[in-house]
């Protein structure tokens, strides 16, 4: 089994700290400066450093990290977006939103959900792929390249910008895995992009016994992170497809040597490099 990386917060490794010291568990030289310590007492094998563990998967190291992990006791349901995508000139804008229980946020903690950025793409897929067979309340928007355009060309029309449009396809699926869930107290967190036009968007949400949070650094957050890693995901089989179809490598080619004519079927048409092009 591969390794399996956990994000902790400050307290939860004290706590594993303390849950070593006290469980008189065996701990050998660190083999870097980054780690804080290093744990190797028969089947359990955990490393650990500022902000994560990375353990061994065995049975064992699971039962250690799951008795520190600390479990959400205010919201019945936290819920999360985020997008992929939007920097990428080729392929479409996914927006992803999620609603975890208390209980599915640390079954995905234990899964190794964690900021999307700080996982490896071949990694990061195979995550997902196990993510996407979980049951939980799902919200996809997606804009292939089609779609996207004549989106954004109506945004533009109108004044509005691409975070127009984001905040648009945000609250879009956040709005309609409200309408899913039933909750006694909830919370919403969305990676922070433009506060103003996202708050626009969900200014006719009913925010009783509902917070909204849009939060610099979001995928701190594991319903973020959960999305995050989604969107990413699915982009990438999105781009698979295009590549498929036109008998392109869009991760390879520049806008140049692809024809004028499928540059709107697999382009974004606002990008510079696009634009010039057509």
């Amino acid at each position: 089994m591969p390794p399996i990386s956990v994000a902790l917060d400050k307290s939860e490794i004290e706590e594993l700290k303390l849950y070593i010291q006290k469980k008189s568990l065996k701990r050998v030289r660190p083999k870097t400066e980054y780690e804080l310590l290093r744990i190797k007492d028969g089947k359990i094998s955990i490393v650990v450093y500022s902000g994560k563990v990375v353990h061994n998967g065995s049975k064992e190291s699971q039962q250690v990290i799951d008795a520190i992990l600390k479990k959400e006791q205010i919201y019945d349901y936290i819920l999360g977006s985020d997008e992929a995508g939007k920097g990428e000139w080729y392929g479409p804008l996914v927006v992803e939103g999620v609603a975890l229980t208390p209980d599915l946020i640390i079954e995905c903690r234990r899964m190794g959900v964690r900021d999307s950025k700080s996982i490896a793409k071949q990694q990061l897929l195979n995550l997902a792929q196990k993510l996407v067979k979980q049951k939980f309340p799902r919200k996809l928007v997606i804009l292939k390249p089609e779609v996207y355009n004549s989106k954004y060309k109506e945004f533009q029309n109108e004044g509005k910008t691409l975070n127009d449009m984001l905040a648009w396809a945000h609250s879009a699926a956040i709005k309609d895995l409200l309408k899913e869930i039933k909750f006694n107290n909830a919370k919403v967190v969305i990676d922070k992009f433009d506060f103003q036009k996202t708050e626009y968007r969900l200014s006719n949400v009913d925010r009783t016994n509902l917070e909204i949070i849009q939060k610099t650094k979001g995928e701190s957050e594991i319903s973020v992170a959960l999305a995050s890693i989604i969107a990413k995901y699915i982009f990438e089989n999105e781009v698979d497809k295009l590549n498929k179809k036109y008998k392109i490598d869009l991760r390879k080619t520049k806008p140049a040597d692809i024809e004028p004519k499928i540059l709107p079927l697999v382009a974004k048409l606002h990008f510079k490099n696009v634009k010039k092009h057509l």
